[in-house]
């Protein structure tokens, strides 16, 4: 949508009779962090599966992205959702977690503070009790690291300072704000 409300006529169903012309794309089932790839029009997100089929997808015009269709998760207390994990027509995820760590904020790192992290994903992680660092190579995931593991906690949210370091913010009852440096 454009500021003032009013829909964009290259929107990708703009013209499919029957269809809401403001959306996107479909098949998402709780987005909970998103980010624009710095330098580029690419607009990545991460949704909390059911149990299991937490997913980072790069977020395309049109695109289908299963949910509940197709998934890596199943039903809370065991069960088969939809038809699998893959359909003719359906946008696969970039990267999956089974189990779930219940990705929460999500940034792409810019900064020269953190040597060889620039252009990574970085996501908190509430069930997974981490700072998940995903590099990337063009379009494609190609590694994960878990940082902070150790203090147990949940992450958040994850912003970056102008100086390239890190905060985070911890949820749970004594949440903290932690400052983050090499």
């Amino acid at each position: 949508l454009h500021k003032d409300g009013r829909i964009p006529a290259d929107n990708p169903f703009v013209k499919t009779p029957g269809a809401l012309p403001e959306i996107w794309s479909l098949g998402h089932r709780n987005m909970q962090g998103a980010a624009l790839r710095p330098g580029s029009q690419q607009f990545w997100a991460h949704e909390h599966g059911p149990q299991g089929g937490d997913e980072v997808n790069l977020i395309l015009p049109g695109h289908n992205y299963g949910w509940p269709k197709v998934t890596f998760g199943e039903e809370y207390g065991g069960g088969k959702i939809g038809s699998g994990s893959e359909a003719p027509g359906m946008t696969p995820p970039k990267w999956v977690w089974v189990p779930s760590i219940a990705p929460s904020g999500m940034i792409f790192y810019q900064g020269e503070l953190f040597r060889g992290w620039q252009g990574n994903l970085l996501i908190g992680a509430l069930r997974g009790h981490a700072l998940v660092r995903l590099q990337l190579a063009g379009d494609k995931i190609i590694g994960e690291e878990r940082l902070l593991t150790e203090l147990g906690e949940r992450i958040r949210t994850i912003k970056e300072g102008p100086d390239g370091v890190l905060y985070l913010l911890t949820d749970s009852g004594q949440g903290r704000l932690l400052k983050l440096t090499p």
